[in-house]
């Protein structure tokens, strides 16, 4: 399903969003110069997308730009009555930006981005490996990413650590 789709089939939802995802600093005079509508009307569309919970206007961080140039997911096979309580203190490590419950064989999935190879081993081994409940652990570090589309992602609410309404 497309995000016109989603959007109820509406075009000028899915224009908007083409062209933020391409630059989201774009000023609202100008998305609706481009789409020949007003910059009102680019503006209720833009609040009422933010308040529905489809979009959030943010920044995008380049970890290799602040020196961080290792990513490995880490996926963990753990106790099922163990996986919440693992996936939140995965959650709050700092380099840990990405964790979710999964099913299959491995329940907690983590993405971690760290310096190097040697901080991915101490991450593994100072906070993964001392948790109670793990019965394996897999390391993957990331070699080449040929797609990763960061105009995609589940909108998680910080405060709740949940997805938003």
């Amino acid at each position: 399903m497309t995000w016109s789709q989603k959007l109820k089939n509406d075009s000028l939802e899915e224009k908007i969003l083409e062209i933020l995802t391409v630059d989201a600093r774009i000023s609202n005079r100008e998305v609706g110069r481009l789409l020949n509508v007003s910059d009102v009307t680019i503006g209720k569309r833009l609040k009422a997308m933010q308040r529905s919970g489809a979009i959030r206007i943010t920044a995008l961080v380049n970890p290799q730009a602040l020196g961080l140039n290792c990513a490995a997911f880490v996926r963990l096979k753990t106790a099922p009555e163990m996986a919440r309580k693992i996936a939140m203190s995965a959650a709050a490590l700092k380099e840990v930006p990405f964790v979710s419950l999964t099913g299959g064989p491995h329940n907690v999935v983590t993405l971690a981005v760290v310096e190097d190879r040697q901080a991915l081993a101490d991450l593994v081994h100072q906070h993964f490996r001392r948790w109670k409940g793990i019965y394996s652990l897999e390391t993957h570090e990331l070699i080449s990413s040929p797609k990763h589309r960061l105009d995609v992602v589940r909108i998680v609410d910080q405060d709740q650590k949940r997805p938003a309404a």
